[in-house]
């Protein structure tokens, strides 16, 4: 059974013929699936300063221009959007490495349809992550490692964009680093618990800070996991279990909404 957040997505596709991919409109709706279609660039850009989408299906270089893409700075207009870009036919092919374009998946057109399908449920089912550390090295480690086994990775640098990037998406896990000072660390995983309790907090801690870890489960943290030396495989099977849990169990009302 799909999870809500895959029957309600959001897809934004871009093509320079989108009545040719009308069909393609039906069949993603027809699974319950949200669907925008543009040709421009400035729509495109528009679309994702006002509206979050879970993926965009485009074509590797803009409709009607020579430029390609810049993903990067589509990611930070919409983080949690995953990218599928497709290669039309006769078109020079270029290699996606996955942690450096954050492309999560390259089809070829013309297209089996059945096979484009089961590549956006597969990408959209995956469990979504936040990673907060402050060391940037850390970040890019974490988040290669996760993508590479099946998991959808966002990064945030500082409290403050990881509570910007909590409130505007329904992630399944974040994972939180105990940095300096410590208070700040617990403060964000109380705001995170309050905004959207239906997001597990995974505390990532090391040797020196072992006291904490009683206090952290009393306020709401998932787990603990030691660093510098994190265990991945148990931290994904950690992931894995939160998402199986929202698939078989209701999910927590956000708090927020509750307001709106």
């Amino acid at each position: 059974m799909r999870g809500e957040r895959v029957k309600n997505a959001n897809i934004l596709i871009v093509d320079g013929r989108i009545d040719l991919m009308e069909p393609l409109k039906e069949i993603f709706e027809s699974k319950g699936y949200n669907v925008t279609m543009v040709e421009e660039e400035d729509k495109v850009i528009s679309l994702l300063e006002r509206k979050n989408f879970d993926l965009l299906l485009t074509p590797q270089h803009i409709p009607g221009k020579s430029d390609a893409w810049d993903f990067e700075a589509m990611k930070r207009l919409c983080p949690s959007m995953a990218i599928v870009v497709v290669n039309s036919a006769g078109e020079k092919k270029e290699m996606f490495e996955i942690g450096e374009s954050r492309v999560e998946a390259v089809v070829e057109k013309p297209f089996n349809v059945q096979k484009l399908v089961d590549t956006i449920e597969f990408i959209l089912e995956a469990p979504s992550v936040l990673i907060v550390d402050h060391k940037a090295q850390d970040l890019e480690a974490l988040r290669d490692m996760l993508t590479k086994r099946r998991c959808r990775a966002l990064v945030a640098e500082n409290g403050d964009e990881a509570i910007e990037m909590v409130r505007g998406n329904n992630f399944d896990v974040v994972l939180l680093d105990v940095g300096v000072p410590e208070a700040l660390s617990i403060e964000m995983l109380e705001t995170v618990k309050k905004i959207k309790p239906g997001i597990e907090v995974i505390m990532m801690i090391d040797y020196s800070s072992l006291s904490l870890v009683g206090d952290l489960l009393n306020r709401g943290a998932y787990s603990c996991l030691y660093k510098p030396f994190l265990d991945l495989e148990k931290l994904v099977k950690l992931v894995k279990e939160v998402q199986n849990q929202k698939k078989t169990h209701p999910t927590l009302i956000d708090t927020e909404s509750l307001h709106s």
